[in-house]
């Protein structure tokens, strides 16, 4: 399980870096044959913005040097405690270039099977349950998000995907329906000047606390940087703090 996580995750983030409450899965699994054995392949999230799913955004912060380790241990939780629990439906985790952050997307089938399953899979991914140590550490009260805005073709997490990650962490007593609506310009704008660019989703946390931005490369060369005029502060300023990563999937789970 370590030797092949290792060169899944080595060879994901290794093309990304070189070449520059709703939510449905994809109907369709795609098959592989592996010797002579046919093999399902995980099947693709869609952030398509349909469907009565809800949708948790877990961004993590690892240790230098131990993003590989985190990975490994984050995905067999996954595999051995989430994937039978009733209501989950699937998860991805991706892994940023850089080895400094990995990132969780959970689908459960609804608002009761998402808070059963919160305070398990916090502690599995050693972030506080608690509301103030989610704040602390997520920016919200909640990894909970609901889709606001689709532009171009909504990304689609599968095995080979990239994605340019964005979150905004909201700065207290400032506007967020501001940022929001910033934040949904300036992804129309990426998506239609960066030729790699095939969409993006904008989803944002119900207690304004966090929107996030996903952005999918057209093929495997790093998106464009972000676009702003070097001599003016860039539009979030004002109103939050922004880190940006480009990221692969790491590995796709789904209930069984």
């Amino acid at each position: 399980m370590r030797a092949t996580l290792r060169l899944v995750l080595a060879a994901a983030v290794t093309t990304a870096c070189g070449r520059a409450r709703d939510i449905a899965p994809a109907a369709v699994r795609d098959s592989l044959t592996v010797g002579r054995e046919v093999v399902l392949a995980p099947r693709p999230i869609i952030l398509n913005g349909a469907g009565a799913y809800v949708l948790q955004v877990w961004p993590l912060v690892v240790a230098k040097g131990r993003q590989l380790d985190e990975a490994r241990r984050i995905v067999e939780h996954l595999q051995a405690d989430l994937a039978p629990v009733p209501g989950f439906v699937s998860a991805a985790l991706l892994g940023s270039g850089d080895g400094s952050s990995l990132v969780l997307l959970a689908v459960w089938q609804d608002d009761g099977a998402a808070d059963r399953g919160m305070a398990p899979l916090a502690g599995w991914l050693r972030v506080p349950a608690d509301t103030a140590g989610l704040r602390g550490r997520i920016g919200s009260i909640t990894p909970a998000v609901a889709v606001r805005r689709i532009v171009g073709a909504p990304p689609m997490l599968g095995n080979s995907s990239m994605l340019q990650f964005t979150r905004y962490t909201m700065k207290p007593g400032h506007s967020f329906g501001a940022l929001a609506a910033l934040a949904d310009s300036n992804l129309a704008m990426r998506v239609l000047q960066d030729t790699a660019a095939q969409g993006g989703v904008i989803v944002a946390s119900p207690d304004s606390g966090a929107l996030y931005m996903l952005m999918q490369a057209r093929t495997a060369t790093a998106l464009d940087p972000l676009l702003f005029d070097p001599q003016r502060l860039p539009f979030w300023a004002p109103f939050a703090t922004r880190e940006e990563q480009l990221m692969a999937v790491v590995a796709l789970v789904h209930h069984r």
